[in-house]
């Protein structure tokens, strides 16, 4: 799942990037709140994390998945 940055210490990211939407959008029926995905950004950085979706803003965000 693409996002536009290689910051990986944000606490989530709107996918609203082109590239984002597209990624979800491929998904089809696997698109669901609660799935788990690997973000990777522009210099193929990758980490893990869980998508949810956020009504208020209609948007889907991913929430990176922290070690405890």
């Amino acid at each position: 799942m693409f996002v536009p940055t290689d910051d990986d210490v944000r606490p989530d990211y709107w996918m609203h990037d082109a590239r984002s939407l597209a990624d979800l959008d491929a998904m089809g029926d696997a698109l669901a709140d609660g799935v788990r995905v690997v973000l990777y950004g522009p210099a193929g950085r990758q980490w893990p994390a869980v998508l949810r979706f956020q009504a208020e803003v209609n948007c889907w965000i991913a929430y990176p998945a922290r070690k405890p």
